[in-house]
């Protein structure tokens, strides 16, 4: 006979909640399996901890339902509730003047009888917990002498000695460093692998994508999007919620995904530059040109070199070819319109050899040019081919060369360098 599918640990249906006239959150519907570590992202005030207070029982919806292990929550008794569902909030007050011991024994309550007190195994299963979080040997010192870090690892140990499927943590390291960070939500992770769902507020879109194995966004009290971390934390989600402009990159080392914010611009809409760069030799220029409102374009360049790798994650205009491939007569037809738009057109410093010599008869396009003069710490402008060193002769009179020095403080002034 086929196992009967057990109910999901948590669901909650159509959650609608209100003060007086105002909706702090709109018809929000989400499911929780054992074994997910989720994490509630969004703008302050999206309605994440009044969700969460919704799905422990604190609050009461205005409309819809919270459902544990199939059960309607509000037909469970506090006891039974916090036997399923155990709650982390941020950092407490610091004035709980009992020993760590006893604040964590405080998680066992749902598990003693009316007026009993705590047996040996209650006692075992606090130390345990303790021990778990890194504090062991600290259960005599009062919660009030420990620092910030250990006092919400303390907290967390109560969570764990309550013993419930189902953890609920509100932004439980917002105060905390990366490492006590990093600690917590291994700790928050390793729970999960075990069988256990946990949701977090997470306000840290890094911490989110390495921890999290699923998110959900929050705008305005509705959901904007619910997935795995790379189908949630893209710019064209996340840009309208954050009513600003990310770049999504890979974190090399583990693998995650990394949030960064582009500065906003100037007023209005600066000139159109278009760079010409390899090497990485247009990586400095592109993001202090974005940082000044102008508007780029850029290439030619070849598939995975450092500038291409960032005009992409810009959303920069630019012509592409393939990897370690020669550009062509052609590619330069195909780029030409971007130097032609452009007011203003700036060869970098790069090694120029025959795969990219084609450069240079790009660059004689340019109704406007400057030459890169490199500096210490730029890529040399070397030559591997006569042709490359005979085009740079030639385009050379009809450009102006300054150092990135000069080129950036007339660029600030919003002057587009004249000529020679």
């Amino acid at each position: 006979m086929p196992e009967e599918r057990r109910p999901e640990l948590l669901r909650a249906e159509g959650l609608v909640y209100r003060i007086g006239r105002a909706e702090i959150l709109r018809g929000v519907s989400l499911r929780v399996e054992p074994g997910e570590l989720l994490g509630l992202i969004g703008p302050n005030g999206a309605g994440k901890t009044t969700l969460l207070r919704l799905l422990l029982g604190v609050l009461d919806p205005s409309a819809g339902a919270v459902y544990l292990k199939g059960l309607p929550l509000s037909r469970l008794k506090p006891r039974e509730r916090a036997r399923i569902a155990s709650y982390l909030g941020q950092e407490s007050s610091s004035a709980f003047p009992f020993p760590v011991l006893d604040v964590v024994l405080m998680g066992r309550y749902p598990h003693l009888g009316r007026l009993a007190r705590e047996g040996q195994a209650d006692l075992e299963k606090a130390r345990r917990a303790l021990a778990y979080v890194g504090l062991a040997g600290l259960e005599g010192r009062f919660f009030h002498e420990l620092s910030g870090g250990e006092r919400q690892l303390a907290l967390f140990a109560r969570v764990l000695a309550q013993e419930t499927e189902l953890l609920l943590l509100d932004e439980p390291t917002a105060n905390l460093d990366i490492r006590h960070q990093d600690q917590f939500f291994s700790m928050a992770l390793e729970l999960a692998r075990e069988g256990k769902a946990v949701v977090a507020c997470v306000h840290n879109l890094n911490v989110a994508s390495q921890y999290c194995s699923r998110l959900v966004l929050l705008s305005r009290g509705a959901m904007a999007a619910d997935g795995k971390p790379e189908e949630v934390l893209r710019p064209e989600v996340l840009d309208p919620v954050f009513s600003t402009r990310t770049v999504i990159t890979a974190n090399a080392a583990t693998g995650s995904l990394m949030v960064g914010v582009v500065p906003r611009r100037w007023p209005g809409e600066g000139p159109r530059v278009h760079l010409i760069g390899g090497a990485g030799s247009a990586v400095n220029l592109t993001r202090e040109l974005e940082r000044l409102g102008y508007r780029i374009s850029g290439g030619i360049a070849h598939e995975f070199d450092a500038d291409q790798v960032l005009w992409r994650s810009l959303g920069v205009p630019s012509a592409v070819v393939g990897a370690f491939s020669r550009i062509a007569s052609e590619d330069v037809e195909r780029a030409a319109p971007l130097v032609e738009e452009a007011e203003l057109t700036i060869l970098c410093s790069f090694p120029i050899g025959v795969g990219n010599a084609e450069n240079l008869r790009l660059a004689s396009r340019a109704a406007r040019l400057v030459i890169v003069e490199p500096e210490p710490g730029d890529p040399p402008r070397s030559f591997f081919s006569e042709e490359g060193r005979r085009l740079f002769r030639e385009l050379a009179p009809r450009a102006r060369a300054l150092r990135h020095s000069e080129l950036m403080r007339e660029l600030e002034a919003r002057r587009i360098p004249a000529g020679p």
